[in-house]
């Protein structure tokens, strides 16, 4: 999440409870915000407001964010790998780690549903690709 993404969440928040916002207060969320979408992010505002009244603070929407991802990932009953595409081309560099990390991120953040995994598997395009497409569509 961006600085801008970030005053995105403060805007929605200081509608519920009436705080001052100011740079200094969006640079300090923003530091424990980065990691997550402003989607999950304002969902998450959402969801604590539907409940609680009282003043919301960065670790209740990071908790909440971290509970959907983990959502998303139970969905992946089997786990995740890469398709064959992106494991040769990783092998043959040094670059598996940081394609792991990708796919995880991709399945925890939702821009990698259980359906689209199944394409991207069945596919030769690599991850990268493979989502810049989906974006496209």
């Amino acid at each position: 999440m961006n600085i801008a993404e970030t005053s995105m969440v403060l805007a929605k928040i200081q509608a519920f409870d009436n705080r001052n916002v100011d740079d200094a207060t969006t640079i300090a969320w923003q530091e424990v915000l980065e990691p997550h979408t402003v989607q999950d992010a304002l969902e998450a505002v959402s969801d604590y407001f539907r409940v609680y009244s009282a003043w919301i603070m960065p670790a209740h929407i990071v908790e909440r964010v971290r509970a959907m991802e983990e959502d998303r990932v139970n969905q992946f009953k089997n786990g995740c790998h890469l398709n064959p595409a992106d494991e040769d081309r990783t092998l043959a560099g040094a670059g598996w780690s940081e394609g792991m990390r990708a796919l995880h991120r991709a399945v925890r953040t939702g821009a990698l549903s259980p359906a689209a995994y199944a394409a991207y598997q069945d596919g030769t395009q690599p991850l990268e690709a493979f989502l810049g497409r989906k974006a496209i569509k």
